[in-house]
């Protein structure tokens, strides 16, 4: 089955670049989010990364409580920078010069977090590796322009401060209604005990079989897969879900419990391409 996508209707909150992003699916999560029988009360990421779909429904009042979840602990230093330190990220946005030499100092830092004075140097410095390298890929891509600065785009141009600055401060007075936590994706769905299980609509959007190893901070193997897979059908309190996946034939396979669809998606890497991707959910729903 094709999913149709309409544009999404939001901002574009998220301060992060992801390739990909899933801020597009928006309208069909409200869709879901909407239905008559539901009682949601809250919404969940197990795999967050840059929260479009779920900043988008902020932004457009649709939700009232965040759970933001990422096993990466760059990821989950980033969101709690944000969301702690909200002027000070902001500061940090407005001051810090786009040079080569900050960029190789953060990489240095997102390499190896433990050499981090901070949690918040840590978050900072994985959100300027997301604005200032290729794709917005954190760790296996190098910076936008180049080491020499000889290519076509510099290495700011991506980092649009201003526009940076008023997403980062659409999340000054959040910190109250944005869990989040830094556990591995299934646990996290493990974690939600009824009845707040049945009342969270979880937006699951995990590593992906096959460009998993490039795209994200945390791959996960087979093994992995197939136990998202188990936790979704064995755990029955969690009724309300929506699944994005890339088109493989390990997901058709795991997922013939679940109504298995797909839809159209916008890639911006080194050269922007059309795919289609799947969109799985619970064979009652869609």
């Amino acid at each position: 089955m094709d999913f149709d996508v309409r544009p999404q209707g939001g901002s574009g909150k998220s301060p992060f670049r992801y390739p990909g992003g899933k801020a597009v699916l928006t309208p069909k999560i409200y869709d879901a989010l909407s239905c008559s029988d539901c009682e949601i009360s809250g919404y969940a990421e197990p795999y967050a990364g840059g929260a479009g779909a779920a900043i988008e429904l902020l932004a457009q009042n649709v939700v009232d409580r965040l759970y933001l979840n990422d096993a990466d602990p760059r990821i989950f230093a980033a969101w709690n920078a944000i969301l702690d330190h909200n002027s000070q990220f902001i500061d940090r946005i407005r001051d810090t010069e786009i040079t080569i030499d900050n960029w190789r100092r953060m990489h240095q830092l997102v390499a190896d977090p433990r050499t981090a004075d901070s949690e918040f140097d840590l978050g900072f410095a994985t959100f300027f590796m997301n604005r200032t390298n290729r794709s917005g890929i954190i760790l296996g891509a190098g910076p936008v322009g180049g080491y020499e600065q000889s290519g076509k785009w510099k290495l700011d141009a991506r980092f649009y401060r201003e526009t940076m600055i008023k997403r980062v401060e659409f999340f000054a007075d959040k910190r109250e209604i944005i869990i989040t936590s830094n556990m591995d994706g299934v646990k996290f769905l493990r974690s939600f005990k009824a009845p707040l299980a049945r009342s969270t609509f979880f937006f699951i959007d995990p590593p992906y079989v096959t460009a998993g190893s490039r795209l994200y901070l945390n791959t996960m193997n087979e093994k992995k897969h197939r136990e998202l897979s188990s936790a979704l059908k064995r755990k029955k309190s969690i009724k309300n879900w929506m699944m994005t996946y890339d088109d493989h034939p390990l997901i058709h396979e795991i997922y013939s419990h679940a109504e298995v669809g797909s839809f159209p998606i916008r890639y911006s890497l080194q050269k922007k391409y059309n795919e289609r991707e799947l969109l799985i959910t619970p064979r009652s729903s869609l």
